[in-house]
């Protein structure tokens, strides 16, 4: 029969077989890497955990929605609250006991917060669990939405007439003033800036404060009525750039530049019909405008400032951090004449009139609100577990922990404003979570001492995290370490516009995550990142498999060393289609790069620069680098790096120096000497990536096993099904002598 998917297979096989023979390296990547979406290999097939069968508890207390608080907190008379089971057992005699268990039976608890104090703590040997009983127990920081309450909008006239004709027929209108709801002005909010990098704080004005409150259909944010409705419009015609704390260009920064009130913004030119199409908005006062203004790796947003509808100028009230440029994503939102689309509401803040574009199947539709500002857990106690509870509905963050010895297992975190889950101190655990729908970032851990490198033990094990990060659009990771010495393991990420694991700090390990469809909407970033330090030593990223991420004209990097990160172990990887550098090495020293498989690099394999030296020794781009003014220095000096401690822990600090007159050896600090052997690359061409000079000159690149991916069938057990087992490891071991199985079989979340 004939089979068109493996003949064209077949023929793009044949085309790479060509061009690896006859262009070099950098031509032959760029060509390759034309239709590199045309040879992506099949996903890795890993394990599946199984549901695991549920434990009905038993209880010393009780807490239902059908209780009362003037009862004694017993199975048969439960208490209605859970304030009132936290001050029963504050109140308990602890001793003797193996611990307190507070069952909450099945239900939806409305919360601002539920606030646990240092009195409320357990001990080591009496933990006090709080969780779910008999069903789903879900607390609410915001209010659910009846669809009884809503109206059509032409009861609305100054409404509807600024819609179009389709909006009239399907927009709904919902009073939240009146009862059952009587929200105010503070519980919905007001619109202040998002984004990553945004510039508001360098205004007069009120322009800063927590995110405004979120409407959210079927558990799916819904967005402020917007143009466009989906996607980005870019800018044109760049007439002038404000001042930005960069120049465009620019190597340096402008100097003090944060002391600068009120900076010149940019002004850019919109085409004709863009120009006719923001004129016709009735209003132009709380309109805004959130893009990648630069770089996309630097999201903001800004009120809409300045727009001359004759010179079709127009101009964000707040300046780009990082300057202009031609062609830069951005889009509109808070418009009411743009609420045209499914997905899409708006608020009327000054009468707290909520339109709704009606979703399908309205009558069945779950809508809720989000209107606290405070996490719906608030502990600064130990020795507490929260299992199997659902939280919801706040405009900051989920569940905020600052203690020791704490427990977050088996909940369900979503439609957050903040991050779903940070933990600060040292022997916390968040295992077995499903966190989705966040602002912000996923769990953030964070403990440990830096001088005595006394380690956190702080770990997020198991976790499911899946669409994040829908506010804040970068650097919002699904899981943080920071500190000493804590632990990501066997988490699942998928569905993120920017990275999926960022640690900072010693001793981290980051192991046996399932990590794809992340970076969506960013090139310059990596699915595990970190970066710009000389002091992070020690940290070690192992068994991890990460594979298709990326979109479209987006090529992000699979591992990204960042700025002369240094110190770093990198071993046991599998990386599938990444569509840029699947290791990126940004010019850092002493990381160990081994025994990682890599299949199908958009670009590069391996990418190792030198921007560190350049930096150092001819005042290159890399400015953190330059001797005298580099703020890695300045962090390398203030460190215990020449401490006993330390360079017992990381002996390689013993030779290291910044004398300049050695910068000929690979001692010498800001040189590019790293180890990168014994690693499996499988790709479009044979060579092992973009190596710069001097990276090659201070380190060891040796004992690399590469292969052409027409040779996948004889290297792996079985590629096309998503087996990427070794199929001849001695034969392989011919080429890399020092290559290990690694353990695929136990990547991802387990049972």
């Amino acid at each position: 029969m004939f089979d068109s998917t493996t003949l064209c297979g077949k023929l793009m096989s044949f085309i790479l077989l060509v061009v690896v023979t006859i262009f070099p390296g950098n031509i032959r990547r760029d060509i390759v890497n034309w239709f590199y979406e045309d040879v992506a290999f099949t996903a890795p097939a890993l394990t599946t955990p199984a549901e695991k069968e549920k434990v009905v508890p038993m209880g010393d207390f009780y807490v239902s929605t059908k209780g009362n608080d003037e009862n004694d907190g017993t199975k048969e008379k439960p208490f209605l609250t859970i304030e009132k089971a936290i001050d029963a057992v504050r109140k308990t005699d602890k001793s003797g006991k193996t611990g307190i268990t507070v069952c909450i039976e099945a239900g939806e608890y409305r919360v601002s917060s539920l606030e646990f104090t240092k009195e409320d703590s357990g001990t080591a040997d009496c933990p006090i669990t709080y969780c779910s009983y008999n069903g789903e127990v879900v607390l609410n920081g915001g209010v659910t939405i009846s669809q009884n309450d809503f109206v059509t909008v032409n009861d609305f006239p100054e409404i509807s007439e600024r819609l179009s004709p389709e909006a009239q027929q399907n927009v709904v209108v919902v009073d939240l003033t009146k009862e059952p709801y009587s929200l105010t002005k503070n519980d919905w909010g007001k619109i202040y800036a998002i984004g990553s990098y945004h510039t508001a704080e360098s205004y007069d004005g009120d322009y800063t404060g927590p995110l405004y409150c979120e409407l959210f259909v079927n558990d799916i944010r819904q967005n402020l009525a917007r143009y466009p409705d989906n996607g980005f419009i870019h800018t044109e015609e760049v007439v002038k750039t404000g001042l930005g704390k960069e120049s465009n260009g620019a190597l340096t920064e402008v100097e003090n530049w944060e002391t600068i009130r009120n900076p010149e913004t940019d002004i850019y030119r919109v085409n004709p019909e863009l120009a006719e199409r923001i004129a016709s908005w009735e209003n132009h006062d709380d309109v805004w405008m959130f893009g990648f203004w630069k770089y996309d790796w630097a999201d903001a947003s800004s009120p809409m400032g300045y727009f001359n509808k004759e010179t079709r100028e127009l101009s964000p009230k707040f300046v780009s951090l990082y300057g202009t440029k031609e062609d830069a994503p951005y889009y509109f939102f808070n418009v009411l004449e743009e609420l045209s689309a499914q997905g899409e509401w708006y608020l009327d803040r000054e009468k707290g009139l909520l339109c709704m574009w009606k979703p399908e199947n309205f009558e069945n539709a779950q809508i809720d609100l989000s209107i606290t500002l405070n996490p719906i857990i608030n502990s600064q106690a130990d020795y507490l577990v929260f299992n199997g509870i659902t939280v919801k509905g706040t405009r900051g963050d989920g569940v905020l922990i600052t203690g020791n010895n704490n427990t977050v297992q088996n909940c369900l975190i979503k439609n957050v404003a903040g991050n779903a889950l940070a933990m600060i101190g040292c022997n916390n655990l968040a295992y077995n979570n499903e966190i989705t729908r966040t602002g912000k970032g996923g769990i953030y851990l964070s403990g440990g001492d830096t001088v005595t490198l006394t380690p956190g033990n702080n770990k997020a094990d198991n976790n499911y995290i899946h669409h994040w990060s829908e506010i804040y659009q970068t650097y919002q990771p699904a899981v943080t370490l920071e500190g000493v010495g804590n632990i990501c393991s066997h988490n699942e990420m998928h569905d993120s516009p920017h990275e999926a694991i960022t640690y900072r700090g010693n001793n981290h390990i980051v192991e046996y995550n399932n990590i794809h469809h992340v970076c969506l909407l960013s090139d310059d970033a990596g699915a595990i990142y970190s970066g710009r330090s000389w002091i992070w030593y020690g940290n070690v990223v192992r068994y991890n498999c990460i594979y298709n991420i990326g979109s479209g004209d987006h090529k992000p990097d699979g591992i990204y060393l960042d700025d002369a990160l240094s110190g770093q172990e990198i071993y046991g990887n599998l990386l599938v289609n990444i569509p840029r550098n699947s290791i990126h090495i940004g010019g850092g020293r002493d990381n160990i790069v081994t025994n990682n498989i890599i299949v199908n690099s958009g670009k590069n394999a391996i990418y190792f620069d030198e921007r560190a030296r350049e930096g150092a020794l001819e005042n290159g781009w890399f400015t953190h680098a330059h001797i005298g003014t580099g703020d890695m220095w300045d962090a390398l000096y203030n460190s215990p790096w020449q401490s006993e401690i330390w360079q017992e822990a990381f002996p390689q600090y013993k030779n290291l120096t910044d004398d300049i007159n050695k910068s000929n050896t690979a001692e010498y600090i800001p040189n590019p000497a790293c180890t990168i052997k014994d690693n499996l690359i499988v790709n479009q061409y044979k060579d092992i990536g973009d190596i710069y000079k001097s990276s090659k000159k201070f380190s060891d690149i040796s004992d690399n096993a590469i292969f052409l991916i027409t040779k996948a069938d004889e290297v792996f057990v079985d590629a096309e099904s998503g087996n990427y087992a070794i199929r001849d490891i001695e034969e392989l071991r011919k080429s890399a002598p020092g290559f290990e199985n690694i353990p695929i079989e136990k990547i991802g979340r387990v049972n």
